[in-house]
């Protein structure tokens, strides 16, 4: 989980690097956003069903393989096209293996699930503070974005060779997986409630991690060393807001949490976008409040869902994420054709969205998750 996270955010911090020396622009950020989600989409779906058939220990495996053959690829990449590839290539990788784990934890502790399920989802946040500030202070000191990529290539290798030395039982390998009836999965009004409350929350979390740096370097002129400082912030207390909530959680109830965080992170990040430059730092605090959302709502999905819960949470993540991917290409595409500061309302606007279908769930599913 700190590996993908650091794949995930070295991206925003890279992005106006990468613009001067591709010679490209915001659209073009965008278009390499949505190949990164392109990956992701396609290969979260067809890693539920892998799950599925194959167990997570080889699913695993897969992911390594297509992230340490891209991470080496980018480090290398001669031009833009070849960088998007790879980009595609690790996006792989990091959705194999977030639908291994997001589908293994649930089944594997009965008791305190939201507490364990966060604690798994707090490394991601950890490796996504640490990642922003690392990488921004190399830049500032002269690390170059491809000796950065070498040095992530290379803790993913050394991952990979210890990984192969675990052991991982197969809970979600089974045979009747054909018997699923996808027709009615997918005539299931909450399957879609599900895909908007993750799609535009998850383009609000990541949506922060790949403009948040560009918001501030483009509105309010900061360097890497100052822009990096903030982000890292975000992460951190985003870390810590996942190393708490799962007890919170299980005190309050599922939805009853979500509810609550998303709104307080929505009223935080209007107010810091409100206030300009010296609200820069309350958009950092409102990561506290994003910390429970994704693993949460996830974690929620077996509990609705109780047959072919692997396949369902692919299906829901998938969707999600390529309504993610939309939101991301939106974003660059307002960047060139109006102010960096108009167009990162886009996030607090996301962030309502998914409260409202997250209240449709809560709606729909208070009798199975009133208290669980």
């Amino acid at each position: 989980m700190i590996l993908t996270a650091i794949c995930d955010s070295v991206r925003g911090i890279f992005i106006p690097v990468l613009k001067n020396d591709f010679s490209i622009n915001n659209t073009s950020i965008g278009i390499m956003l949505t190949s990164a989600s392109l990956g992701y989409i396609i290969f979260t779906y067809i890693g539920g069903i892998l799950c599925e058939k194959i167990g997570q220990k080889k699913v695993y495996i897969l992911s390594y393989i297509f992230m340490i053959i891209p991470l080496f690829i980018l480090a290398v990449s001669p031009n833009f096209i070849v960088f998007l590839l790879a980009i595609f290539l690790l996006n792989i990788g990091q959705s194999l293996l977030s639908i291994a784990t997001n589908t293994l934890v649930p089944v594997l502790f009965l008791s305190f699930q939201a507490v364990l399920m966060n604690l798994t989802h707090f490394c991601y946040g950890a490796g996504s503070a640490f990642a922003q500030r690392a990488a921004g202070v190399m830049l500032y000191r002269g690390v170059t974005w491809r000796k950065i990529y070498i040095i992530i290539a290379l803790y993913a290798l050394v991952l990979f060779i210890l990984f192969i030395f675990v052991k991982i039982p197969e809970p979600h390998r089974v045979k009747e997986t054909s018997s699923i009836d996808k027709k009615s999965i997918f005539k299931n009004k909450l399957l879609y409630f599900y895909i908007f409350a993750l799609g535009f929350y998850v383009f609000a979390e990541t949506g922060t991690g790949n403009w948040f740096i560009n918001y501030m370097e483009r509105s309010y002129h900061y360097n890497k060393n100052e822009s990096s400082l903030y982000i890292a912030m975000f992460f951190t207390v985003f870390a810590i807001g996942r190393l708490v909530g799962g007890f919170i959680i299980e005190k309050v109830g599922y939805i009853n949490s979500v509810l609550i965080s998303s709104i307080m992170a929505f009223v935080l990040y209007v107010f810091g976008l409100v206030l300009g430059e010296k609200g820069v730092i309350i958009v950092s605090i409102s990561g506290f409040f994003f910390a429970i959302v994704f693993p949460t709502i996830v974690l929620t999905i077996s509990k609705v869902f109780k047959e072919g819960s692997s396949y369902i949470t692919g299906v829901i993540v998938t969707f999600a994420s390529a309504t993610s991917m939309l939101m991301n290409l939106f974003m660059g595409y307002l960047n060139d054709k109006v102010s960096s500061y108009a167009a990162y309302w886009l996030i607090p606007i996301s962030l309502i969205f998914s409260v409202a279908f997250t209240y449709l769930i809560f709606v729909s599913t208070k009798n199975q998750l009133l208290k669980k």
